[in-house]
């Protein structure tokens, strides 16, 4: 059986980088949306890169999002999630992102010259243990 342990903030944020894969939740017109995205952090700040006419990038800027980055063994039942909470920012130009954020690369093809930012987001983590 697993042990639930809460994770500091500094914990939160070593591990977000995970595998560079989340999920990005937002209220849409329809309902909750929960999409997979690429992502990266840098500087106190959560990126995610996307297309000019998706809807994330017409649906969520200064809006409230959650993004869950996570890692979990689906054979011993151990890993850890972290979830950001804050509002987002869409940008429309790349100089206004950091050199450090444009090597994002996206898994799917296409051009994604959008950005997303969650700055000074809330965040809190949990990890599952062996017991």
């Amino acid at each position: 059986m697993a042990h639930l342990e809460e994770l500091s903030v500094e914990e939160c944020w070593k591990l977000a980088p995970g595998n560079g894969l989340a999920r990005i939740g937002w209220t849409a017109p329809g309902g909750p949306v929960v999409i997979p995205v690429n992502h990266v952090v840098h500087d106190g700040s959560l990126w995610i890169r996307t297309s000019a006419h998706s809807s994330l990038a017409e649906q969520v800027d200064e809006s409230q999002i959650a993004v869950l980055v996570d890692d979990i063994d689906a054979q011993t039942h151990l890993g850890w999630s972290v979830q950001f909470k804050g509002r987002a920012a869409v940008l429309y130009r790349e100089e206004q992102v950091p050199e450090q954020v444009r090597s994002l690369r996206t898994w799917p093809a296409g051009v994604r010259p959008l950005w997303i930012k969650l700055s000074n987001p809330e965040i809190n983590g949990r990890r599952l243990t062996a017991g």
